[in-house]
């Protein structure tokens, strides 16, 4: 289980989620993005509820390992979709080239 700190608010969760949740938030700042998010998170008494965050370039997280006695919350859909995301924003993007750029290759010449 991780302990994981956000805009004054410290919550736990599954190792997975807490990482996942990071890599996505690195992610969306690389990318200038912002996006709301659902994750399963344990209570002070152990009560599996969640938190919704807004995560983006502004973003401040704190994640360390700690013990804990309560189960840790099932989330492989989340992790799965927030997983997803992060590859998606990490594909390479299209652009367009300027004419000069475009010069540069021989277009005469096969391959």
């Amino acid at each position: 289980m991780k302990s994981v700190s956000y805009a004054g608010l410290t919550f736990q969760t599954a190792d997975a989620i807490a990482d996942a949740l990071l890599q996505l938030a690195a992610a969306l700042g690389q990318n200038e993005r912002a996006e709301t998010v659902d994750i399963p998170v344990i209570d002070d008494t152990g009560r599996l509820t969640s938190v919704q965050l807004v995560i983006g370039p502004a973003s401040q997280f704190i994640s360390r390992p700690v013990e804990s006695h309560f189960d840790d919350p099932q989330g492989e859909d989340i992790i799965d979709y927030l997983q997803r995301r992060t590859r998606l924003l990490d594909l390479p993007r299209a652009s367009a080239m300027s004419v000069s750029e475009f010069d540069r290759f021989d277009l005469d010449t096969p391959s």
